[in-house]
């Protein structure tokens, strides 16, 4: 009897390993093999952010779709919401941004942010501005190590960068022992381009979820969750635009020189307003692959 339910067990367990395996190569644009293949593994191990991209079960990225039969748009939307959709009210377009106290970052390090907000800035109704009033400012970013209080501490260099929360909570933290680079410069002395991290590219993605965006399964979409090594990508793609601009709208300003993204495509709106565990969905795999193993 023992030997049986063992057997059940096993069988139950593999093919969960197994749908999870192709729940992340879909996710991801990898070839579908139901494997913990080389390719699979080799993305696995790269940095990422925080969020997570299954919740509960569910997954918020938005692959393996068939593209929308539109008479002007024949791509797929990859991006993804929040459950729920958070957003800042709409009554709310201006919003202020401030430094922990505690971390005293240079003005070289908050112009990083600065063009970092600039980027949603340009397609969308809103504003950003530096306060020195942290407690106060809607959105509150900071570079914290280990544990540092929000249930989801951070563990160390190369693998989860960053986190932010959806709004309006407004939280933005990043890992501070990831050896981040400013403008080609390492912000710590004796570091390796091999574990280099872009902090602007990492700030416009982190940004993207303070304004209610999920992650997207387009590899070349800044709200795709994981970044290479000495890898610098902050301009948006019309997955980000598509998605922010579902949100927001677009900028009123703009004078016609950026083009204003219509979503008629599906979209999936599944997800979580504030993530959960930060561990990565990766790590699950591989736990689960090495326990399939063993029993």
């Amino acid at each position: 009897m023992f030997s049986r339910n063992k057997q059940f067990l096993d069988d139950d367990l593999h093919l969960l390993i197994v749908h999870s395996l192709k729940t992340y190569q879909v996710n991801f644009n990898l070839n579908t093999t139901g494997e913990l293949d080389p390719p699979t593994l080799q993305h696995m191990m790269k940095p990422r952010c925080g969020n997570p991209d299954i919740v509960n079960g569910t997954t918020s990225m938005n692959s393996g779709k068939s593209p929308a039969e539109s008479p002007t748009m024949h791509t797929v939307a990859h991006f993804s919401l929040f459950e729920g959709q958070p957003r800042w009210p709409p009554s709310k377009t201006h919003l202020n941004y401030a430094f922990l106290p505690e971390n005293q970052l240079t003005d070289s390090v908050k112009a990083v942010f600065g063009r970092a907000f600039d980027r949603w800035r340009e397609v969308t109704p809103l504003t950003f501005t530096e306060t020195d009033s942290y407690r106060s400012a809607d959105i509150r970013i900071g570079f914290f190590a280990g544990d540092h209080g929000d249930g989801n501490p951070f563990d160390g260099p190369m693998k989860i960068l960053a986190h932010a929360f959806s709004p309006p909570t407004g939280f933005f933290h990043l890992d501070g022992e990831e050896n981040w680079v400013v403008d080609g410069e390492f912000l710590k002395e004796g570091m390796s381009r091999i574990s280099a991290v872009d902090l602007e590219s990492v700030a416009v993605h982190e940004i993207g979820h303070l304004l209610g965006l999920d992650h997207s399964s387009e590899k070349e979409a800044i709200m795709f969750p994981t970044l290479g090594a000495g890898v610098r990508k902050v301009e948006l793609s019309s997955d980000d635009i598509v998605g922010v601009q579902m949100l927001y709208g677009s900028n009123p300003n703009n004078n016609g020189s950026s083009t204003v993204y219509t979503p008629t495509q599906e979209n999936d709106t599944s997800g979580s307003s504030i993530f959960g565990s930060l561990c990565p969905h990766w790590f699950s795999l591989v736990t689960g692959f090495f326990l399939a193993f063993v029993l």
